[in-house]
């Protein structure tokens, strides 16, 4: 059996009689397989020695086409105003010059969806190259819809029947942060992962270490909450890590101009006691990009379909970032975020203190972060305001979340009706 093991030297797991011994340098986790004598002689010396878990992708299978409608990734883009903040800038943010690492099942990479914007790739499996799960290409495909110019790190951990291991989804994470050290040009500023593992509540579990070294280094790391809801505790790893930000779905209601949370959507708190998820998107019956064909398509559910949006949408906060970054804070006296001029938020910053200055919610939803909808669902006219470095009268996100928040989402649904009509 494979093991993680935290605490320990590849020297002393050689001299237990590890096999197969696989390193995690920025995190200091190792991976061998063992035999329970060795685990006891490693534990005996003070390492903490785990069983090697599996991971899942976070994907439901949809209802049938003709009992609900369906929507495009554009159509939900447009639903949430989320091309708004593309207006942060002149010329329009496209995403161009970054690039978000997808650790999934592989992507399709001739997709026409995916349109060449795969430039790095690199297989943890011991299957071939190539999304023959068809999993991978269809969150890319929402991701390149909010982020359309940004390059795509396919990074696969989910072998051709969706299975995968903490172990390849923690050596995924280990080679963004290297690029990062080795190769900057490529390195991703954004992961998305929809996919995971049950909440343990250790925090020393292996895919929170790796996640915690990923942002350490000012990576945003965006994972999909998971589909075992809505049973409390449901908020899968690494998601229910503290600032992992962690997406859950919500179903559009076009009859009533609206949206709920999904029924499987994972729900918070953490084992650990956090409010997760931190916010929504849309995530059911989606038409995505499939890997059957170049043109293929099918129609998908689940959290896993929902994170990517989320983790594309920073990706045009940082190219606004390099637009602004000639500018001092004096050129912006009381710019809000304070202190944002010539810099970029780190995750913890945006979690944190911005997150729910730019969401909604539906009427009746708590008005503060719940277990259900997080800080909500994105707003386009929201996370612009939230994030542009203008001028800002003190307290005016404050103000406007709860008060307009209703009309806002009001005339956003009214607007969603009639362009899909």
């Amino acid at each position: 059996m494979r093991y993680s093991i935290i605490g320990s030297t590849v020297e002393q797991v050689q001299s237990a009689g590890g096999r197969e011994i696989k390193e995690a340098r920025s995190t200091g986790i190792l991976f061998a397989r063992l035999e329970p004598d060795q685990v006891d002689q490693l534990r005996s010396l003070g390492a903490k020695v785990k069983p090697v878990s599996n991971v899942k992708p976070t994907v439901e299978t949809p209802l049938p086409i003709h009992a609900e409608p369906v929507f495009t990734p554009a159509d939900y883009l447009m639903l949430a105003e989320l091309e708004e903040i593309r207006q942060l800038t002149d010329p329009p943010l496209y995403g161009d010059g970054q690039r978000l690492a997808i650790i999934d099942s592989g992507i399709r990479a001739t997709h026409e969806a995916i349109g060449g914007r795969v430039i790095y790739a690199k297989n943890f499996t011991a299957g071939p190259d190539g999304d023959n799960f068809d999993h991978g290409t269809g969150v890319a495909s929402a991701a390149l819809v909010v982020a359309p110019k940004a390059g795509i790190l396919d990074l696969k951990v989910l072998d051709d029947a969706g299975y995968g291991t903490e172990e390849e989804v923690v050596l995924g994470i280990e080679e963004c942060i290297d690029l990062h050290d080795t190769n900057p040009d490529i390195a991703p500023s954004v992961i998305n992962i929809s996919l995971g593992s049950p909440d343990d509540g250790d925090p020393d579990n292996a895919l929170r270490l790796a996640c915690r070294a990923a942002i350490e280094k000012e990576i945003w790391v965006v994972a999909a909450a998971g589909n075992t809801g809505p049973e409390a505790q449901t908020v899968m790893l690494p998601a229910s890590e503290q600032y992992v930000g962690a997406v859950g779905s919500v179903q559009y209601i076009p009859d009533e101009q609206t949206f709920v949370v999904s029924a499987f959507s994972g729900r918070g708190p953490t084992k650990e006691g956090l409010v997760k998820p931190d916010m929504v998107f849309f995530g059911e019956n989606m038409i995505v990009a499939s890997s059957a064909s170049d043109t293929a398509t099918a129609p998908k559910s689940g959290t896993s379909f929902a994170a990517p949006f989320a983790a594309a949408m920073p990706l045009l906060y940082f190219e606004s970032r390099e637009v602004w970054a000639e500018y001092d804070e004096e050129d912006f006296p009381g710019a809000y975020p304070r202190g944002a001029i010539g810099r970029t938020l780190t995750p913890q910053e945006f979690i944190d203190q911005f997150l729910g200055a730019m969401c909604i919610k539906p009427q009746g939803a708590p008005r503060t972060k719940d277990y259900d909808y997080g800080h909500g669902l994105p707003f386009g006219p929201l996370v612009k305001q939230a994030l542009a470095p203008v001028p800002a009268i003190a307290g005016i996100v404050e103000i406007v979340t709860p008060i307009m928040m209703l009309g806002m989402m009001g005339m956003m649904m009214g607007t969603m009706t009639k362009a899909l009509k």
